[in-house]
């Protein structure tokens, strides 16, 4: 991903890294250059953890996603072609890693969704065991339609739960 998003100096293997930051330091550094008041902020907001709203309103644009972390308020902030996020409380992410934690917040609630309508379909279950006990057969009957279409609505979620984690495997195969 780094590759495709700037125009590295150096691009070795693993192995070579020690050789080149060896060959790197006896270098003479660069002229220095000062961070900017953008950046000095961003740090800023990174150490304390806070930031206003109107503050961040000048840095960036507010997003229609929430942060994954807090779900509070995000700001798109756009930096030569490169797509960020930042909450005012310090989170932040590139769009490719908003794009990761977005699927990992659907998934944790489907996951939630599943486990709930598990838990439904086992409270009819009993319902309709109780029912039927009691000999109130068309109570039961109605418990058993209920839990039906609980199982239909479960199979749905665990299927979107399914494709969620083939396409992820799939983006992951693609990098």
């Amino acid at each position: 991903m780094a590759l495709n998003r700037s125009k590295p100096d150096h691009v070795v293997h693993l192995a070579d890294i020690p050789a080149l930051l060896d060959s790197l330091v006896h270098q003479p550094a660069g002229e220095p250059v000062p961070a900017s008041d953008r950046i000095k902020f961003e740090v800023e907001i990174a150490r304390s953890g806070r930031a206003t709203m109107n503050e961040m309103d000048h840095i960036g644009k507010r997003s229609v996603l929430s942060c994954p972390d807090c779900g509070g308020v995000m700001w798109e902030l756009d930096e030569n072609h490169l797509l960020r996020y930042r909450c005012h409380v310090g989170h932040a992410y590139t769009g490719e890693l908003m794009s990761l934690a977005v699927d990992e917040s659907l998934r944790r609630a489907l996951a939630s969704a599943l486990r709930a309508l598990d838990e439904r379909t086992a409270l009819v279950h009993k319902l309709e065991q109780q029912a039927k006990a009691s000999g109130r057969n068309d109570l039961a009957q109605s418990w058993v339609r209920r839990g039906q279409e609980f199982e239909r609505e479960a199979k749905i979620i665990s299927d979107a739960i399914g494709r969620l984690d083939y396409l992820a495997g799939q983006a992951a195969a693609a990098e």
